[in-house]
């Protein structure tokens, strides 16, 4: 029996439209990346309906963390690798440095540490999820482990940056797009 973590790295190596962004990301030299989110848990996903590994993947997100950027600095920075990237793969790419965010979301929140700060505090458990590119391969970083995204669990993560009702609305987009999703009421709602 091939454990989650094996299974997992299999079916993304065999998302080649995937991993050839992948590859391009890592020779941007961009300060501890990943690539995150739908386009990752996505690919599971597909791959368990037996379609195409990039189907309904609307967005590819891009995430590093450069506190050497300014706020200004970074919003044209990510701007053009939006632009780069989305000429030369077809995808929209959504990209931001994680060391800025909290000032794109007001200023009421904490900064992120780091990409895995950011990641852990997304909204639902099988959206913090990201993977990059080392000397060593494929790496991936999966706060909540791979248990959700396999068995197609939508489990919010509640913490101050998520509402109920940005919870409610991402894991609306997601059972429009997938079929056999399982999700979890936000904990103050009546069952």
């Amino acid at each position: 029996m091939i454990d989650k973590e094996t299974e997992f790295l299999n079916i993304l190596q065999q998302n080649t439209e995937l991993m050839m962004i992948v590859e391009e990301v890592s020779k941007l030299n961009l300060p501890h990346w990943y690539i995150a989110a739908g386009s990752v848990f996505q690919t599971v996903w597909n791959a368990q309906e037996g379609k195409p590994l990039m189907n309904e993947v609307h967005d590819i997100d891009l995430v590093y963390f450069d506190s050497h950027l300014s706020a200004d600095e970074s919003k044209i920075a990510d701007k053009a690798l939006e632009n780069f990237l989305s000429v030369k793969f077809g995808y929209q790419f959504d990209v931001h440095n994680e060391a800025q965010m909290h000032l794109w979301h007001g200023t009421d929140r904490l900064p992120y540490t780091s990409c895995e700060n950011a990641i852990e505090r997304w909204i639902a458990t099988v959206h913090a999820i990201g993977i990059t590119q080392t000397q060593t391969g494929l790496r991936y970083f999966a706060p909540y482990g791979l248990d959700d995204i396999f068995s197609r669990t939508i489990r919010p993560l509640v913490h101050d940056d998520i509402t109920r009702e940005m919870y409610l609305a991402k894991a609306k987009k997601w059972q429009e797009r997938f079929q056999g999703l399982t999700v979890l009421p936000w904990p103050d709602d009546k069952h």
